[in-house]
């Protein structure tokens, strides 16, 4: 198993238990706190086919599936849902994954979004 197969293993590991039925992983991806080489993991941000997932600390936050998370720049990327998220620039293949699944997603319950 390689190291994108083992991320995508422990994500889904960690989302398991906050899954509804039926519910599934899009992807996911890592926030970190603090700056440099004194980053440390925090929350695991679960995207789903019906929420995004904030799972950290043994809670669980479910955010709307609607939100976009932007072109990820730079070294670390900031995503503002109930508060602010650093994420590291190697998650950001996920970030790209998370809005292109909303996307073909909102284009299939509506043509007309795909012609925009």
């Amino acid at each position: 198993m390689g190291y994108k197969e083992r991320r995508a293993k422990m994500i889904a590991e960690q989302a398991a238990p906050y899954l509804e039925p039926g519910e599934q992983i899009q992807t996911g991806f890592i926030t970190v706190t603090g700056s440099g080489i004194f980053t440390v993991p925090a929350e695991t941000i679960v995207v789903t086919d019906r929420a995004i997932l904030v799972v950290g600390r043994g809670k669980v936050q479910r955010h709307p599936r609607d939100f976009w998370f932007g072109k990820p720049t730079g070294l670390y990327h900031k995503i503002e849902l109930d508060r602010t998220y650093k994420v590291h620039r190697q998650w950001y293949q996920e970030i790209a994954a998370a809005d292109e699944a909303l996307r073909e997603a909102q284009t299939h319950d509506d043509p007309a979004v795909g012609e925009q």
